[in-house]
């Protein structure tokens, strides 16, 4: 029979590899999905995997709460980070426009400053007054963009030909 020994010092400090590689067979339907999402929230699929199955072994097992509360910290603070990307392209994007609609408008004569304030007034409140409407429609400014972007190119096909 064999003795079981115990392990030395020094295959206790080696240190083992972050991640394991595995095989999976996943049906086409879910293969799909897993694309979808992985493209959608831009993370790899090994991630979207690995997520599911923590959750999966920790509601088997009866895990702790606090196992779910830090997959739940983790999803809220990838959460933010694609809202910090997103702010800072829309901060871009303003001060872009804004450098180039100063540099094309053309500096107005003295006489029209108190007309062109006044329809700087009114234009201001119609725009306060599109962002609220839309602030109360589920059809946000960034659907409405994407939505022309996906048109866009067929627009121009049939306009070439």
């Amino acid at each position: 029979m064999r003795r079981h020994r115990p392990p030395n010092m020094s295959s206790l400090l080696r240190v083992q590899p972050v991640r394991q590689r595995h095989a999976l067979y996943l049906c086409q339907a879910m293969t799909q999905r897993l694309q979808v999402m992985a493209e959608m929230h831009r993370v790899a699929k090994s991630e979207i995997l690995e997520r599911a199955l923590k959750r999966y072994l920790a509601n088997e097992s009866g895990g702790p709460p606090g196992d779910l509360l830090v997959l739940q910290q983790e999803s809220n603070t990838r959460s933010l980070r694609r809202l910090e990307r997103d702010l800072a392209i829309v901060s871009e994007l303003i001060a872009t426009f804004v450098r180039y609609f100063v540099t094309i408008t053309p500096p107005l004569p003295g006489s029209e400053h108190a007309a062109a304030r006044a329809l700087g007034q009114l234009r201001f409140e119609r725009v306060i007054e599109d962002v609220a409407r839309r602030l109360r429609t589920d059809r946000s400014l960034i659907a409405r963009v994407a939505a022309i972007l996906s048109e866009t190119p067929q627009d121009m096909n049939s306009h070439s030909q």
